[in-house]
């Protein structure tokens, strides 16, 4: 459940997005699923779709680190996206497909690549590596 907080935080306590981060004053949402709660600053919020912000929650809390931790601005998209696939390919055949997809995406999100940049990858492209 994601919803928009009533009240600023503390002008005297910065706290860190659930997202990337940040050192954020004011909570533009909080994410809370029952067990966990995740203040969004505003620049995550607004670049995220709900179903999104909830995804990359769960995936930084499951395997860990936050979205752009590994991010290289000298390291282009693509040449990262091989290095993925590339490491895909030796753990094939050890993972099941699913296992090998949900990594790629935890890799894509440390690096910075949005849910939404990552779902226009050609999934033809995709599968081929997932396959050999």
């Amino acid at each position: 459940m994601i919803f928009s907080p009533e009240l600023e935080s503390d002008s005297h306590s910065l706290e860190s997005c659930g997202i990337c981060h940040s050192k954020i004053k004011k909570k533009d949402a909080v994410y809370n699923d029952g067990l966990h709660t995740e203040e969004i600053c505003p620049q995550c919020y607004s670049r995220n779709s709900e179903e999104d912000i909830k995804l990359i929650v769960n995936m930084f809390m499951a395997f860990g680190g936050y979205f752009g931790r590994l991010r290289d601005p000298n390291f282009p998209v693509k040449v990262m996206l091989k290095c993925l696939l590339n490491e895909i390919q030796a753990n094939k055949g050890t993972m099941p497909i699913e296992s090998l997809k949900l990594k790629l995406l935890h890799l894509a999100l440390l690096h910075g690549v949005t849910p939404e940049e990552f779902s226009m990858i050609d999934n033809n492209i995709l599968k081929c590596k997932y396959c050999y």
